[in-house]
């Protein structure tokens, strides 16, 4: 006899392999994209401190690969100003990102009260966004006026 319950509600405890959040990585550089994916496999296996660390470090390799200079991340980010063209609410969400990435590798900084899922879920969005604007809009762009052009021509 099956003793299993009829409910229609069922939860999910836990699935293998763990699902992750999607990430295109066409057109971002190897060393930024490297962090990012260690970040979202982290996120996948509920190691959201090891995550949050992880988008930190994509964002100093963001620093890196464009020439941001800086004694620490937070100038950096701030030097990135010279060196992209983004809105002003994607440099104060990366700001917010490294705080994030701060509380996480050091116990006596909580800016943060809590680094759990929906943190991070937030943040690799986030993270994703910002790495379109960066890497990924002007390809697109670029289809655009080809197809135009072969429309046209």
């Amino acid at each position: 006899m099956d003793n299993r319950s009829t409910s229609a509600s069922a939860e999910v405890i836990e699935c293998y392999p763990p699902q992750r959040i999607d990430f295109d990585a066409s057109g971002v550089p190897s060393g930024i994209v490297n962090s990012f994916e260690e970040a979202i496999t982290c996120h996948s296996n509920s190691c959201y401190v090891a995550s949050a660390i992880m988008v930190r470090r994509t964002l100093e390799e963001i620093c890196e690969e464009e020439g941001a200079e800086g004694g620490n991340l937070k100038a950096r980010i701030k030097d990135l100003r010279d060196q992209v063209t983004l809105p002003k609410k994607l440099f104060e969400g990366m700001q917010d990102l490294r705080l994030l990435g701060n509380d996480a590798a050091h116990i006596e900084a909580w800016t943060y009260q809590n680094i759990g899922e929906e943190e991070l879920e937030v943040a690799i969005t986030f993270t994703k966004e910002l790495l379109k604007a960066v890497y990924q809009y002007e390809e697109l762009i670029g289809e655009l006026k080809s197809l135009k052009a072969s429309n046209n021509g």
